[in-house]
């Protein structure tokens, strides 16, 4: 009986979430200026490792490394759309605070014909974890800096980021994700920057904690992409996304 009341609230946790993640997927699509999208479907991959600094494999140390690389498939783009390469390190202040900083290259192929190109950025985040209850809610707060090609203006731009995971019926493999992560572009560039809310990625899917050395996991669902176009219809992407964690 007292595993029953336990699991109940975070049940309730979860339908709220759901519910403040569909609004804000939503809420966009409402307003008049944004009224006309074009849709497009796809496939995202990633992998994203961390460990420590420092002494070789040193739980206790509070210095970190990170990277993580994406693979992106969009159907209006002939197929490839999107390669990611983010290394960084971090400093751990506590055990749910941390501080990263990095660099990312991107390299991308647009949808609406243009050539290829890349991007190169510099980023700062704030990560922090609080466990509720069998759940853990994560926040992610990242400012970049975006320099393109043939162009010497940085777009500066915020993403927050929040993510949801709860384990099914408390088991330790299996857990339900859902996340959002919404973008700010803080100014507008020569070479599409247009300085105001610009982008919200809203995923839901299922995490499966796999047996071997460093933790291996990963997280598979439907990613919806909403993107703001001020001068054309505004892409609307269906995403089956395929995310492989590994922590040393």
């Amino acid at each position: 009986m007292k595993q029953i009341q336990i699991l109940r609230p975070n049940k309730r946790w979860i339908r709220t979430l759901l519910l403040l993640i569909a609004t804000v997927a939503i809420n966009p699509l409402d307003q008049p200026v944004w009224a006309q999208n074009q849709h497009d479907f796809g496939g995202w991959f990633s992998v994203n490792t961390q460990g420590p600094l420092g002494e070789y494999r040193n739980p206790d140390s509070r210095w970190k490394w990170w990277f993580d690389g994406h693979l992106r498939y969009l159907t209006d783009s002939g197929g490839f759309h999107q390669t990611i390469m983010r290394p960084g390190i971090g400093y751990a202040l506590n055990d749910r605070t941390s501080l990263w900083a990095g660099y990312g290259w991107i390299n991308e192929l647009p949808v609406n014909g243009r050539p290829i190109f890349d991007e190169n950025r510099f980023w700062q985040q704030l990560i922090w974890n609080h466990p509720v209850g069998c759940g853990k809610y994560m926040s992610r707060t990242r400012l970049e800096q975006r320099f393109r090609d043939q162009s010497a203006e940085a777009g500066w731009r915020l993403r927050q980021f929040c993510k949801w995971t709860e384990p099914i019926d408390c088991h330790e493999r299996c857990s339900w994700v859902v996340w959002d992560e919404m973008f700010f572009d803080l100014n507008e560039t020569d070479w599409g920057q247009i300085g105001s809310f610009s982008q919200n990625r809203v995923f839901a899917g299922i995490g499966l904690n796999l047996h071997g050395p460093n933790r291996p996991r990963i997280e598979v669902g439907y990613l919806n992409q909403y993107v703001r176009n001020p001068v054309d219809d505004d892409p609307f992407n269906h995403i089956v996304s395929a995310n492989w964690f590994w922590t040393f």
